[in-house]
């Protein structure tokens, strides 16, 4: 399953609170749906936390962007659920333009889940679909390969890391996938919520996984 989260900023607004606000409260919905996610939920999990187009965002927002995911994945490093369910972490996406700070809590969370396989979360920082197929094209052209499909599939994150195409995007506030992973989600089912990111609730969260199965018996998976 993979996670489009949309609409902090939105929601901020709705509750006359700075932008900083509904970042914190969008947080704090990702968290619980790492606690939902445990309980009933597949063994990959996606989010897309950050985009390559947000770095255009003005700087005090990207910065306190920032310090929300250092603060998060260092308690994500150290919280006994990831522990008892044994969940490997993983970051993707480009880390040229991240502060130390982060690159130093994404290498503590990455490390310390390292030896884990019974779960997989894996968490988009500084990621975009497009830029992720032109260095996978890079990537094969250096290895002194043929561009061919297979050459590009080996060469996106997900097979890198050894994570399954996603089987099912979940988007908040908007209805399209905005570039999601795209050569790993060719086939996914897609699932919109008329809803902002921080108003999702577990209902939404188990709406979403049993539409999916029924979409998978009418299609005889």
């Amino acid at each position: 399953v993979g996670f489009v989260m949309d609409g902090n900023r939105r929601y901020a607004r709705t509750i006359d609170q700075p932008v900083i606000v509904g970042h914190q409260r969008g947080a704090q919905t990702a968290g619980k749906i790492l606690e939902w996610w445990v309980r009933l939920g597949p063994r990959y999990l996606t989010i897309w936390a950050f985009s390559s187009e947000n770095f255009k965002r003005p700087k005090e927002e990207v910065d306190c962007l920032f310090r929300l995911m250092t603060i998060h994945f260092k308690n994500l490093a150290f919280a006994s659920s990831v522990h008892l369910f044994q969940i490997r972490v993983r970051i993707v996406g480009s880390r040229e333009r991240l502060p130390r700070e982060l690159l130093e809590a994404i290498e503590l969370l990455e490390d310390s889940t390292r030896k884990y396989s019974r779960l997989f979360l894996q968490v988009a920082v500084g990621y975009g679909g497009r830029d992720e197929i032109v260095r996978s094209v890079r990537s094969a052209i250096a290895r002194g390969v043929e561009v061919t499909e297979d050459s590009i599939g080996q060469g996106t994150f997900c097979s890198q890391i050894g994570v399954p195409p996603v089987e099912l995007i979940v988007r908040t506030s908007e209805r399209r996938t905005s570039g999601f992973f795209l050569w790993d989600t060719q086939t996914a089912e897609l699932h919109f919520l008329d809803k902002l990111w921080p108003q999702l609730t577990e209902e939404d969260w188990l709406d979403a996984i049993a539409s999916f199965a029924q979409r998978e018996i009418r299609s005889g998976r």
